[in-house]
Formats: C-alpha cells, sequence, structure tokens
C-alpha cells in the first residue's frame, strides 16, 4: 500500500513538473519580442493589419486570430527609438501611448471575437483597431519621420 501511494506521488510531482514546464514554455514561445525597431515594427503591423483583412474577406477566424494575437503582442520600441519619440512628442506622448492602448486592447478582443467565430465583434473590434492606428498616424507620423531624418542627418 505505501508502495502504491509512493509511487502515485511521485507520478502526480512528475506530471506538474511536466505541465509547469509546458505552461512556461508556452508562455515563453508566445511572447513578444522585447524590442524592435520602430519603421521594421510599423511594416509588420501593416502586415498583421493585412492578414486580419484577408482573413475577414475569406470569412478565415484562423487567420483573424492569429492577427489579432500578433498585433495585441507586438514588440515595444528599442529604447533609441523610443527616447526619439518621447523627445519629439513631449505631452503628446501621454496620446501616443493611449492609441497604443486601444490598438492593443481591441486587437486583443478581436483575437478572442475570432475565437468565438463572431464576426460582428470580430468588425467592431477591427473598426476600432484600424481606426487607433489612423488616429495614431495622422497625428504623430510626420513629427516622428521628421526627426528620425534629423537625427540620421545629425550623425
Amino acid at each position: 500500500m505505501m508502495r502504491h501511494l509512493l509511487v502515485l506521488a511521485t507520478m502526480l510531482g512528475a506530471s506538474a513538473l511536466f505541465l509547469l514546464g509546458w505552461s512556461h514554455s508556452t508562455q515563453k514561445a508566445n511572447s513578444q519580442p522585447e524590442t524592435m525597431p520602430l519603421v521594421p515594427m510599423m511594416q509588420q503591423l501593416l502586415t498583421d493589419m493585412q492578414q486580419a483583412d484577408r482573413g475577414l474577406y475569406t470569412e478565415n477566424y484562423d487567420m483573424i486570430k492569429e492577427a489579432g494575437g500578433n498585433i495585441s503582442n507586438h514588440p515595444t520600441m528599442t529604447p533609441e527609438d523610443k527616447q526619439l519619440v518621447k523627445s519629439t512628442l513631449g505631452d503628446e506622448m501621454k496620446q501616443f501611448v493611449e492609441y497604443d492602448m486601444i490598438v492593443h486592447h481591441h486587437a486583443d478582443s478581436m483575437r478572442i471575437a475570432a475565437i468565438q467565430e463572431n464576426m460582428q465583434k470580430v468588425l467592431q473590434h477591427y473598426a476600432i483597431v484600424q481606426r487607433g492606428c489612423v488616429d495614431c498616424h495622422t497625428a504623430f507620423r510626420t513629427p516622428i519621420s521628421s526627426a528620425r531624418q534629423d537625427s540620421k542627418q545629425s550623425k
């Protein structure tokens, strides 16, 4: 009896360790890269939005789910780009961060709606993600691009 309990306890312990390791590796595999330069990051987000478009038009929920996850978990800017954006935007940095948070939140909501295969919710959240991107670009793309050019010329 004692031997059976010992074997059972060992198996439970090994299973728990396996599941803990699997859970940790899954989280690590799904985690975003730490940083990425701003321009390549924006290009990747454009690719992700185009994937969401294709998913919408073909009713491919897996494609939408992947795109939403990629958008909501996009990398952060490199420290150099972050400093450039902060120094360029000054007090407007708060609005920049707000746009980013809106995009993250609704991209994840779009992903969840795709899992639920709810096209109306997918469309609702997609429109908010799209609007957040366009609003941010309209407000900040020109000053940030100009600052990037000035920074390159001064080097």
